[in-house]
C-alpha cells in the first residue's frame, strides 16, 4: 500500500468516520477489538432492560467511552417493551422518526461506513435495525448534490453487518481488510471484513464480557457461557464484518417461507403464560421493513426529479 493511500484511510478512522447502530446495549461486545481501533460513533436504539424492566444501558456506556468511542444522539430513549407495542399495535412513527434521525446523522457527521446488528430472525429488534440502517444509508446515497469524494473518486456509504448469533466465526473465509499501520480498514471494494484481536485485546475483550454478563444476568450471561462453551474463547479474536446484501437478496426473505426464532420462542412463552401475544414477521415486523423500503424508493424518485430538474 502506497504511503498517499495509508494516510487516507488514517485520517478517516481518525476522524470518525465510522458510525456503529446496536439495537441493545452488550452487542458492542462482539465489535470490542473494532470499536478500540475505530474509535467510531455509536448509536444504541434500547435501553436494553428487555422484558425484566432492568436497563444496562450504563454499563455500555462505560465499555464504549472506555474505548474511546463517541456516543450519538440516537442513545437507549426507548424500551424493548416501547418498540413490542408499536410492532403489534401497527404503528410506524417510532420508526420513521429513527430512519429520519439516522439519515440525518449519516449527512450531518459525513459518514463512510455504517456498522449495525444484522438480520438472524433472534430478536425482530435486531432484524429492525438493520433494515433502519439499510435504509437511512440508501437514502443518503440517493441524496443528489451531495460531494462525496475520498482519492478523487466518489465514493457511496458502506452498510456492514455483524452477527450476534451462533458461532462468531464464519463458514467461508472472508477478506482481510487491514491496513500497514494494523488498524482494520474497510476498503469499499471488499466485502467482508476480518478484524484481528491480538493476545492483550482479547484478553481484555474476554474478561469484559465475562463482566458484562455477570452483571446483566439471566439471558445474556447464559449466551455468553453458552458461546465460549461452544466454541471456545480463542474464536472471539477475530471479528467480521460483512457487507449488506444487494437488493432482492435480502436476509429477511428466509422469512418468507419459515417462520424466525422470536415467532416460535412467543408461541412458547404465551402457550406458558408468559407472554400475552407473540409478534409475528407476516402481521408486525414485515410491513414495518416494507413501510421502511417506500422511503427508499421516494427517496430515489426525489433525487431522479431534482437531476431533472434545471
Amino acid at each position: 500500500m502506497n504511503d498517499a493511500r495509508r494516510n487516507n484511510l488514517s485520517g478517516n478512522l481518525s476522524g470518525r468516520r465510522n458510525l456503529l447502530v446496536i439495537a441493545h446495549p452488550g452487542h458492542e461486545l462482539r465489535l470490542y477489538g473494532w470499536i478500540a481501533q475505530t474509535k467510531p460513533l455509536v448509536c444504541i436504539l434500547t435501553d436494553g432492560s428487555g422484558s425484566d424492566d432492568k436497563p444496562r444501558l450504563s454499563a455500555t456506556l462505560n465499555i464504549l467511552q472506555g474505548l474511546g468511542a463517541e456516543i450519538a444522539p440516537v442513545c437507549g430513549e426507548l424500551t424493548d417493551r416501547q418498540i413490542y407495542r408499536k410492532m403489534l399495535h401497527g404503528e410506524y412513527d417510532m420508526f420513521d422518526d429513527l430512519c429520519e434521525r439516522l439519515t440525518a446523522l449519516i449527512a450531518a457527521r459525513d459518514i463512510r461506513t455504517v456498522v449495525s446488528d444484522g438480520i438472524e430472525g433472534y430478536n425482530p429488534t435486531h432484524d429492525l435495525c438493520e433494515v433502519l440502517v439499510r435504509t437511512a444509508v440508501a437514502i443518503t446515497n440517493n441524496v443528489p448534490n451531495i460531494a462525496r469524494v475520498a482519492d478523487g473518486k466518489e465514493y457511496l456509504v458502506r452498510h456492514y453487518t455483524i452477527p450476534l448469533m451462533g458461532d462468531p466465526r464464519p463458514t467461508v473465509q472472508p477478506t482481510a481488510c487491514r491496513a500497514e499501520s494494523a488498524n482494520p480498514v474497510i476498503q469499499q471494494e471488499s466485502e467482508q471484513c476480518i478484524i484481528e484481536l491480538n493476545e492483550r485485546e482479547l484478553a481484555h475483550k474476554l474478561e469484559t464480557m465475562r463482566e458484562y454478563a455477570s452483571r446483566a444476568g439471566g439471558i445474556l450471561q447464559q449466551e455468553v457461557e453458552d458461546a465460549f462453551r461452544s466454541y471456545g474463547e480463542e474464536a472471539f479474536g477475530r471479528e467480521y464484518l460483512y457487507a449488506a446484501v444487494l437488493p432482492g437478496k435480502e436476509p429477511e426473505r428466509n422469512f418468507l417461507q419459515q417462520k424466525p426464532f422470536y415467532e416460535i420462542r412467543g408461541e412458547q412463552r404465551v402457550a406458558d403464560g408468559r407472554y400475552r401475544d407473540v409478534i409475528r414477521f407476516h402481521e408486525h415486523v414485515l410491513p414495518i421493513m416494507n413501510r421502511l423500503n417506500t422511503k427508499i424508493s421516494a427517496g430515489a424518485d426525489r433525487a431522479g426529479k431534482n437531476r431533472k430538474a434545471p
